[in-house]
């Protein structure tokens, strides 16, 4: 048995449809929704003390997942060098014992952004370029998770999830299965 822990609800249908993609069993996966990224970085929620309690005598490996989303913010686990920092001191500190732990960041090309920035990574330069003209003309700034959800989330995924952008998050994958 495996774990996935990550921030928010969003993510979890997102490792649904990637494990099916890529015919990994998500019958040996426990998700894990930890409400936000400053409550997976916390060694003192609650889901990890019942990871300890319930399953570490039966989870072999466990893949924490967050956004690197935008350096500038001012909170200190924000941006892809932080998150990366923050990620290895939680594996540090919470030393679960018989347990491989490993991490995944969020991102775009740029180490910047969310799981919608991730995705939109994978589009054609053809679909960038219209996402790309469309916030150029419009009046306010939109973020990827809005470019996502406007123009891809009624779609059914139309990313390819062999795109090299997945290549290492399959990897991670592939590996949470391998004892």
């Amino acid at each position: 048995m495996v774990i996935i822990a990550y921030e928010g609800k969003s993510d979890g249908k997102f490792f649904d449809t990637l494990l099916d993609e890529y015919n990994l069993d998500k019958n040996e996966v426990l998700y894990y929704d930890f409400g936000g990224k400053d409550n997976l970085f916390d060694i003192a929620h609650k889901h990890y003390d019942e990871i300890e309690r319930k399953y570490l005598s039966k989870v072999y490996k466990i893949l924490l997942v967050v956004d690197a989303d935008n350096e500038k913010d001012p909170n200190p686990n924000r941006g892809y060098d932080a998150s990366k920092k923050a990620l290895k001191t939680l594996i540090d500190d919470l030393a679960f014992e018989d347990v491989s732990m490993d991490y995944f960041i969020m991102c775009d090309e740029n180490k910047e952004g969310n799981l919608e920035s991730f995705l939109l990574s994978i589009l054609d330069d053809k679909q960038k370029k219209c996402i790309d003209n469309f916030r150029e003309c419009y009046r306010y700034e939109l973020s990827d998770k809005w470019a996502y959800n406007t123009f891809y989330k009624q779609k059914k995924e139309p990313f390819d999830f062999n795109h090299k952008n997945f290549k290492i998050l399959k990897a991670k994958l592939e590996n949470l299965y391998e004892e």
